[in-house]
């Protein structure tokens, strides 16, 4: 594989990526929330939150990787 073509894949590993670990980091805000420091129900609200963040960052991300393909 040529750097041009490294460079397009990572496009798709920064969607996945920031996916992945917007939910991961919502879900653990939403578990330490629970269970350590408020004892109330969070739960989809930090997980959604993260999410959205996530997808965000991602495309983020991936629109500069794209910027430097042109």
């Amino acid at each position: 594989m040529k750097g041009k073509d490294l460079l397009a894949l990572t496009v798709g590993f920064n969607i996945v990526g920031g996916v992945i670990a917007g939910l991961l980091v919502g879900y653990a805000f939403d578990v330490w929330l629970m269970e350590r420091v408020f004892k109330i129900k969070t739960f989809p609200f930090g997980l959604l939150f993260f999410f959205f963040i996530g997808i965000i960052s991602g495309f983020r991300n991936a629109i500069k990787d794209l910027k430097k393909l042109g």
